[in-house]
Order: C-alpha cells, then sequence, then structure tokens
C-alpha cells in the first residue's frame, strides 16, 4: 500500500477534526471498518530483536524494538499489532504493545497450524503497525517489516522406540541366557504410523509377560544404534513402579514393573511423555467387510489361540477394512501404511487399498498391528488317492456365487489333502466333518465324488465329498 509522511497529513488532520461526520467514523476506529492508508514517520520502524525458539519459558516474548523518533505535538503511540503471513499470504495478526512483546502461545499456535509440530525454524514476514493516536483520532502508521523464523515448542521425540525388559529374556534348558531382553538383540519395535512423529506421537506394542513382576524401560532408536545405555533412555521416576499409566522421564530413569502375567499394549504419547498398559483378552473372531461384502456383511478370521493372530478367507474385488464385530462399527482397524498386500493397522483407520479381485487368505497380528494379503490363484486335492497321488494336484475350479471350490473326480482308497497355489504354504487336512488349516490327511474310500470346498476360517470351513 502507499505509504504517504505523517507531516503531510497534519493539515488535513485539523481540516477532519472540523468536518467529519458519521461517513467517517473510520478514522477515529480504523479497526471496524476497512483498514485506511498507512502513513510512515521518519526514522520509525520496527527492528527484529532475534529469531525466537519458543520453547523458552515465558507467556510472552519479545519480538521487534521501535526506533526512537519524535511524534506531531499532542500525540501518542497506541493500537500496536503484527501482521504475520508466509509464502501463502497473510496467515495472522497479533496484538503487541510498544516493547514489541506478544505472546508466545498465540504464536506456538500459529506457528503449528501452518508448519506442523516439528521443532524446526519456520519462516514468517512480521508487519508492524501503530497508531498515532490525538483526541480520540486515530493515524495507522507503517513501522516496517522483517523475516523471523519461529522454532515451536516441542520435546525430542526419536524416530523410533524398543521396550527392553525381562519379559525378552531367554534361558535354554540349563538356566543359562540365549537372549538377553536388556541388550539389542533381545528388545521389541514399538509399532507406529510412518507419519512425522510430530504429528503422530503415538506408539504402541503388544507383548506378553509369561512370570509375574517383569521389570521394563523404553530405549530410543538412536541408541540402538548408538550406546544402548546412553541419554535418552525412558523409565519411571520410582524404581519398581507398577502403575498402568503415568509419566516417562529420562533422568535417571528407573524401571517400570508389570505386576501379572497377561498379554499387554503399551503406549507411548512421545508429545506429552507418558505412558499407558492396557491388559489385552483377545477374541476368537475378527471380521473383514468391504465392497465384496456389500459393506454389510462380514467374512470372519478366527485367532484360535486367543493370542491376537487371525486368519481367514474371502474373495475381495474392492476396499475393505476389518472389524472386531458383525454389526457395528466400535472397534474396528484400517491400514496406516503399506498397500493392497502388506501394511500397518492403526484403529479407526481408513480403507486398505483395493487388491487384485481373487480369493485370498488374510492374516491380520493384532499384536503386531499388521495385515497379510496372499492371493490365491487356485486350490486343488492332492494325496494317494488322487490321479497323480502326491506329485501333483488336481485343481477346482471356483464358484464365486457361493464362494466354493469345486471338482468331480475318482479317488481310490487312500488320503488326500487340499492345498492352495501347488505348494504347502497354505493347505488343510484333518477331516471331511472338520478341515483345519495344516492338519493331517483326510482318509476316503474308492470311489467318483463330487468334491465341494469352502475355506472361511477354522471351524467354519466346510468340505463335502459326494458320491455320484
Amino acid at each position: 500500500m502507499k505509504n504517504i509522511s505523517i507531516y503531510s497529513l497534519i493539515g488535513l488532520t485539523g481540516l477532519c477534526m472540523f468536518s467529519c461526520t458519521d461517513d467517517y467514523t473510520d478514522w477515529a476506529n480504523p479497526q471496524t471498518n476497512e483498514q485506511e492508508t498507512a502513513i510512515t514517520i521518519p526514522e520509525f520502524s520496527a527492528s527484529k530483536v532475534d529469531d525466537i525458539n519458543l520453547s523458552n519459558p515465558g507467556s510472552s516474548i519479545k519480538l521487534f524494538t521501535l526506533s526512537n523518533a519524535t511524534l506531531p505535538e499532542g500525540y501518542t503511540l497506541g493500537n500496536v499489532r503484527v501482521e504475520f503471513s508466509t509464502e501463502k499470504g497473510k496467515v495472522g495478526e497479533l496484538e503487541s504493545n510498544t516493547d514489541g512483546m506478544i505472546d508466545s502461545l498465540t504464536i506456538q499456535k500459529l506457528v503449528v497450524e501452518n508448519y506442523g509440530k516439528r521443532p524446526a525454524a519456520r519462516p514468517f514476514t512480521a508487519q508492524v503497525y501503530a497508531n498515532a493516536i490525538n483526541n480520540g483520532q486515530a493515524l495507522l502508521i507503517n513501522a516496517g517489516s522483517f523475516d523471523v523464523n519461529f522454532t515451536p515448542a516441542a520435546p525430542f521425540i526419536d524416530e523410533g522406540y524398543y521396550l527392553a525388559g525381562d519379559m525378552f529374556t531367554k534361558k535354554d534348558d540349563a538356566g543359562e541366557t540365549i537372549v538377553d531382553g536388556w541388550s539389542t538383540d533381545g528388545v521389541m519395535a514399538f509399532n507406529h504410523s510412518g507419519a512425522d512423529v510430530y504429528e503422530d506421537a503415538k506408539f504402541t506394542i503388544v507383548f506378553t509377560t509369561t512370570a509375574d513382576n517383569q521389570y521394563w524401560k523404553i530405549i530410543p532408536k538412536s541408541n540402538i544404534e548408538g550406546e544402548f545405555w546412553g541419554n535418552g533412555v525412558l523409565g519411571t521416576m520410582t524404581n519398581g513402579d507398577a502403575a498402568t499409566e503415568g509419566t516417562l522421564t529420562t533422568n535417571n530413569p528407573q524401571a517400570g514393573m508389570i505386576g501379572k502375567a497377561a498379554m499387554y499394549k503399551m503406549t507411548l504419547d512421545m508429545m506429552e511423555y507418558t505412558y499407558t498398559l492396557e491388559k489385552l483378552d483377545f477374541a476368537p473372531y475378527i471380521y473383514e467387510i468391504g465392497n465384496n461384502t456389500s459393506w454389510s456383511g462380514t467374512c470372519p478370521l478366527v485367532g484360535i489361540n486367543f493370542d491376537g493372530k487371525y486368519r481367514g478367507f474371502a474373495y475381495l474385488d474392492g476396499e475393505f477394512k476389518y472389524r472386531s464385530n458383525t454389526d457395528n462399527w466400535d472397534g474396528n482397524w484400517g491400514k496406516a501404511n503399506g498397500d493392497a498386500l502388506t501394511g500397518t493397522l492403526n484403529e479407526n483407520a481408513g480403507n486398505i487399498n483395493a487388491p487384485e479381485t481373487g480369493f485370498y487368505m488374510m492374516e491380520v497380528d493384532l499384536t503386531a498391528m499388521t495385515y497379510k494379503h496372499t492371493l490365491i490363484s487356485n486350490i486343488g486335492i492332492i494325496g494317494s488317492s488322487t490321479p497323480f497321488g502326491w506329485d501333483a494336484d488336481t485343481d477346482m475350479t471356483y464358484n464365486k456365487e457361493d464362494g466354493s471350490w469345486n471338482l468331480t473326480t475318482n479317488l481310490t482308497d487312500g488320503e488326500i489333502k487340499l492345498r492352495a497355489n501347488d505348494g504347502w504354504d497354505i493347505n488343510w487336512g484333518g477331516s471331511v466333518a472338520e478341515p483345519t488349516f495344516n492338519a493331517g490327511n483326510i482318509t476316503v474310500t474308492a470311489g467318483n465324488y463330487t468334491i465341494k470346498f469352502i475355506p472361511q476360517c477354522d471351524g467354519m470351513n466346510k468340505l463335502t465329498l459326494t458320491k455320484n
């Protein structure tokens, strides 16, 4: 905007004091209407004190100094404010005073809104304005602008963390330690979404303790790659603290304690330097829901060991998610990172990518918060009763309508199994009544059979051998 010397406007100001009407109330109250043209005063300007690190304590900080300049007689300086802008344009305006002080909490919010929470120097341009006031009338003064960097207040957050503790120590039959849970080889990594750690400061881990009174500490990633017990190790304030939530410290950190053997989920909030411990009781089933079920029905995955590790089978033809029940979204998991085949999960995250349309084995590990999907190109029978014996599969045909794999063939007295992709990584056996993943051979008698197999999950798989 055009800058005009104050001295050239003094006469005009006097004239206005006699001729102003309600149409010119912005002269006396410039903040209630469109801002008038700013004027300049010779040798009057704002100069930056320094770049500012907002981690320094204090509710207000000194941003600039106003140079001394003589105002025209009868005028006083007031209503100082600063407009902040980035390369995107104006982003905010803050009140100040003639000493150049501004509120640090408001600046912190402004920096985070525009650049995020990571504590790096963030560039702004500061434009300072003030009013010369006389008899209730105000002139807007442009005190100039300067560039300034603000570093937002934030704690140090490493790119990853590891849990060390008694529960990861393993001994051989002679009682000799073969894995030390308090060393680099014995620790267990926390899971993270993969986002900037200053935007997502939560880290989680699921682990099992097999004995009572297990002690733990937390090791940052930089220590794993450097001095293991160096600076940065996190622990509790007091040794043996058995609380299920608390504050973490790097100042003489002590070992926390888990009182009872069980499976636990630990969550770190490194923006707050706190932890929580949650005892886990995994349900026997979780469910897939997505485009293949019209986002209404579900496909089950079973965790037969109640250990948070689930397996199921379904035909997938679009995006999907996992959830803990069949009839509502309380407790659901979507993609945190990854693609259609592998990745990490977060609660209430977005849909998992649509894979290549086809039949899949779905594996979900809620202890590691991971998923894996394996395309099943074919399923066949193999065994001493089949046409090719144990040398090759006799392939089945998939029926999308009922999710079944089908085959009509001659069998001899003997044994069969079912397997996928002409390999043994995915196979079923046990009995016709209860076909089970990776179980033993199924005994059959000679005859011509129509075989129908619907793999869902253990306990829900269906196999029929109908003699023709």
